[in-house]
């Protein structure tokens, strides 16, 4: 069991998706580990120097506030690139804004690595997620009829 644990815990995720996935359960738990487990190249060097420069109890705070009120994500693939690198397009949503932002994912022999994400792009949505399309009250009112006679066949 520990075995399994451990060989979980060391491989990469089998998609960018999952990978992308991954990144912010983890970021939404404060899992610095996690985390940086499906980062690679220059950016997973960058997250770890981040994170030695803060300390490890101020970075969990940080990835826990990152993803703090998301109430979905959307991910899309772009392209795939000639060094099998695949670039995604990720959007989370929140309730009174969208980010976007561009993801570079690459395989490596235990799975695909996060190796490149762009600046997030901040866009706020003409509706606010979670706002009702329609008024809830009168949807369920039920238009009053004048009353009717039933006619019966033969009387």
């Amino acid at each position: 069991m520990a075995a399994a644990l451990l060989l979980r815990r060391d491989s990469l995720p089998e998609s960018p998706e999952q990978a992308v996935a991954d990144l912010f359960d983890a970021a939404g738990r404060g899992d610095d580990a996690g985390y940086l487990r499906v980062l690679g190249g220059d950016l997973s060097a960058s997250v770890r120097q981040t994170r030695s420069q803060l300390g490890t109890e101020a970075f969990r705070e940080n990835l826990r506030r990152s993803a703090a009120g998301i109430k979905g994500i959307a991910v899309s693939r772009v392209a795939t690139l000639e060094s099998d690198a695949v670039a995604l397009d990720v959007e989370i949503v929140f309730t009174g804004r969208n980010e976007r932002q561009r993801v570079l994912c690459e395989p490596t022999g235990r799975g695909w690595a996060i190796t490149e994400m762009a600046a997030a792009e901040m866009e706020k949505p003409a509706i606010a997620y979670g706002t009702p399309v329609f008024d809830e009250g009168a949807a369920q009112e039920v238009p009053k009829r004048s009353p009717r006679r039933n006619k019966v066949c033969g009387r």
